[in-house]
């Protein structure tokens, strides 16, 4: 039979309770939850975090389906559980794998100023940031600011995805 779980956030634990039965798992330090069907990433201060908010800035995560989200969350996680990713080296990545290796400095600009503002940037303001780029700074940097910003933390509902966990597969 198929067995259902609600999971409830506490101050300093989570709580997984079949609803069928009255079993009942309190967790302390778990980040990664496996059911039969599904997996769920517990760490959003953590690598989950540092994952989901990438998907947002390169990926902008509203567009993709579901099932491409987990899928690409789970490359994320996997590349930093591993310890061979820093958010820099992720982020990197992820650029080149959304906009080819060696993007211009514009697409990066286009890519990550419509996924986070969630419109084309203005020409000044594409400008500034491409001066940006062109000064030194490099694209992971830029994508990181992105990825941290207010508004792509509100897009991707990093409070949801505290209280909820970051789905994968």
């Amino acid at each position: 039979g198929v067995i259902n779980y609600l999971l409830a956030k506490g101050a300093t634990d989570w709580t997984v309770t079949a609803t069928a039965g009255n079993a009942t798992l309190t967790l302390k330090n778990v980040e990664r939850l496996a059911f039969s069907d599904y997996k769920l990433a517990l760490d959003l201060a953590g690598n989950a975090g540092t994952v989901a908010k990438i998907l947002g800035a390169v990926f902008d995560s509203p567009t993709l389906k579901i099932e491409e989200y987990r899928s690409y969350a789970g490359i994320g996680l996997g590349l930093m559980d591993s310890g061979q990713y820093t958010y820099a080296t992720l982020m990197q990545l992820a650029l080149d794998a959304r906009l080819g290796p060696n993007a211009s400095h514009g697409a990066v600009v286009d890519l990550l100023y419509t996924n986070v503002v969630g419109q084309a940037p203005d020409d000044a303001t594409r400008a500034s940031f491409v001066a940006m780029l062109d000064g030194g700074m490099k694209p992971y940097e830029l994508g990181i600011l992105a990825a941290d910003h207010e508004l792509n933390l509100l897009q991707i509902d990093l409070t949801g995805l505290q209280l909820n966990g970051l789905g994968f597969v």
